[in-house]
């Protein structure tokens, strides 16, 4: 038998008026108790997700990952979205919007960085502009190609158009919707967002319409998540083998098909 608690809406805004108090650091005087009236139930309630795959999942883990994310399989060794754990002092839900955006920026960048090359050795575009990612000037002591302007002008340039678009990201998820009741060259309609930032919608965000029901939206973020996740490590993957061998991925790829066994990670790392 499970007991169902039914909280009054006086309690409600209670809790969540001391729920606030407790993530922002301050005390909490509340002379109200709640009130709670006990009910028992034939059927014991599912947890949302309860049949989901589960990987490296611990019982703490799974005490508070339900499956309610996407991509959610319990995994948290750290503890990192646990609340009342280690990774206590940042917002699980923080954690879960950061790993969407970086896994779309992993996924944009993962392509940027290998299109280059890929072109070039397929003759579509000019060998001068078929380098390597780090020589193209987006780490300005590495570049080598020329621009319009110098690498470093250019770098500050992207920095200060990305901290503004990251400044107004940032105020759309401390006030979902905020940016389509902002004036913005007239687009601010298209701004307003679905109510939940990691997924914005509109003619800007989802012009194709994908995602129309609940069961095809619930599949596409999976989807990216893993997608993104994978982006994530190609990224890393992308750093180590820049330092270690001097080429890019792409040329990485044809060495190791051309002679795996000595184009491979131990032979790159030095370990033979």
């Amino acid at each position: 038998m499970a007991a169902q608690a039914l909280v009054s809406s006086s309690s409600i805004c209670s809790t969540a008026e001391a729920t606030r108090r407790i993530f922002a650091g301050k005390p909490v005087h509340s002379a109200r108790k709640a009130s709670f009236v006990v009910r028992a139930e034939a059927t014991p309630p599912v947890k949302q997700g309860a049949d989901r795959q589960l990987w490296f999942a611990s019982k703490q883990s799974l005490s508070y990952l339900d499956g309610s994310l996407p991509g959610d399989f319990g995994f948290d060794p750290l503890g990192l979205s646990d609340p009342e754990g280690t990774g206590g002092f940042i917002e699980p839900r923080w954690l879960a919007y950061g790993e969407i955006i970086n896994g779309r920026f992993a996924m944009l960048g993962a392509a940027g960085a290998i299109a280059p090359e890929i072109l070039g050795k397929a003759g579509l575009i000019p060998p001068e502009t078929a380098l390597p990612w780090f020589q193209t000037g987006v780490i300005p002591p590495a570049g080598t190609y020329s621009y319009w302007a110098d690498s470093y002008t250019l770098f500050v340039f992207e920095l200060a158009l990305m901290g503004f678009a990251e400044h107004r990201r940032f105020q759309d998820w401390a006030k979902p919707g905020s940016m389509g009741k902002q004036y913005f060259l007239g687009l601010e309609k298209g701004l307003g967002g679905s109510g939940d930032p990691a997924y914005p919608g509109g003619p800007f965000f989802n012009p194709l319409g994908f995602g129309k029901d609940e069961k095809s939206l619930k599949d596409l973020k999976l989807k990216e998540v893993k997608n993104g996740r994978l982006a994530m490590l190609a990224i890393l993957g992308y750093f180590v083998q820049g330092i270690f061998t001097g080429v890019g991925p792409f040329q990485n790829l044809l060495d190791h098909l051309a002679d795996p066994v000595n184009n491979n990670i131990l032979t790159n790392l030095k370990f033979h």
